[in-house]
């Protein structure tokens, strides 16, 4: 994936996700990726744009108007129905099964740009001693709080065990 063809998902997922009819939105939308795309200019490479983009303040920028879209504009992405297919019209039906490809189809676009950023945002955080022991202290606290849920489970499964061989 290329630089652009990253900033190019961001902006598209807007558009499949969301029918946005609000001309101040769709201003809002095309300032912040004219700076996005003015910042991807300074990055060597997809990998460098999605270090420097998860840390830079526009990402911040990015998800607050995606929120701001999410509430104010209506959704293209319909949940999937349940209704019993015999009870809806072919139209309807075409319909349900059209705005699920379109929300999979979303959710599968974006997932790479998901998976690459955090795998950006770990590598720049890695890239530090401080970072890198943040990270394995966060590893570390994860570890304890698990072995401390089985410890206490084995627990309760003991005292459990004592009460119905009493």
């Amino acid at each position: 994936m290329d630089i652009k063809t990253a900033i190019e998902g961001r902006k598209s997922a807007f558009f499949s996700a969301y029918d946005i009819t609000d001309k101040t939105i769709k201003a809002k939308i095309d300032d912040l990726f004219a700076r996005i795309t003015e910042f991807g200019k300074t990055c060597q490479d997809a990998a460098d744009f999605e270090a420097k983009f998860a840390a830079s303040p526009l990402n911040q920028e990015y998800i607050n108007l995606f929120t701001e879209v999410a509430t104010t504009s209506k959704t293209k992405l319909k949940p999937v129905d349940d209704t019993p297919k015999d009870a809806r019209s072919d139209a309807e039906i075409l319909a349900a099964e059209a705005a699920d490809d379109a929300r999979f189809a979303v959710e599968e676009a974006m997932s790479p740009l998901r998976h690459e950023a955090y795998e950006a945002r770990t590598k720049v955080l890695r890239s530090t001693k401080v970072g890198d022991a943040l990270f394995n202290i966060g590893n570390h606290v994860e570890t304890v709080v698990g072995v401390r849920k089985n410890l206490k489970d084995l627990k309760e499964a003991k005292k459990q065990r004592k009460q119905k061989d009493a």
